[in-house]
């Protein structure tokens, strides 16, 4: 996932040495990803979901299209938000428990990637922008979540939509990256 937040928009050399004033200097990016993945018990749907997000956002963008110093940290944390929050609001099936359902229908051997109670002590409740804000420790105010997860839905044309066909064919493009 870091490999293709750092290939959507690279930063600036001179812009690639100016940190913010503030106390909190900015995390090595695959650090940052596996910090907030954990906390928030992002499970394989909602990164192939984010994954997805950050490919069309890709495609939106100019070829010439540059970021600032935490350019990369704001589009994960972007699209990892707003795959979290449309698959949470996403009917998965008719049934009460949808837990049950998603389990049953996938082989076993694959029923911990599709967990959708994350066994990390700190994951108690589902991801939002103040809970967001929480894990970046700092780096962001809900504010910032705020805005950025507006023009994040500006930058991929509110596509936020993303069906099974979607995801298969995502995989299948990217089967080495993701080493399938």
């Amino acid at each position: 996932m870091a490999m293709t937040v750092f290939d959507l928009i690279p930063p600036v050399a001179s812009r690639r040495c100016q940190r913010p004033v503030g106390p909190y200097p900015m995390p090595e990016l695959v650090y940052f990803i596996q910090k907030i993945t954990f906390h928030a018990g992002i499970n394989v749907r909602t990164a192939l979901v984010a994954l997805i997000y950050l490919n069309r956002a890709k495609e939106a963008l100019p070829k010439n299209a540059v970021g600032g110093y935490d350019t990369c940290h704001r589009l994960f944390l972007a699209s990892i938000l707003l795959a979290s929050k449309m698959l949470r609001d996403t009917t998965w099936c008719p049934s009460s428990n949808p837990n049950q359902w998603l389990l049953s229908s996938v082989p076993s051997t694959w029923s911990h990637y599709y967990s959708f109670h994350s066994a990390n002590v700190y994951c108690h409740s589902q991801l939002t922008n103040r809970r967001l804000c929480d894990m970046c420790g700092g780096l962001y105010t809900v504010e910032d979540i705020n805005q950025l997860e507006r023009a994040f839905l500006k930058l991929i044309q509110y596509r936020c939509w993303v069906d099974d066909q979607d995801v298969s064919d995502f995989v299948l493009k990217h089967r080495v990256d993701l080493s399938l």
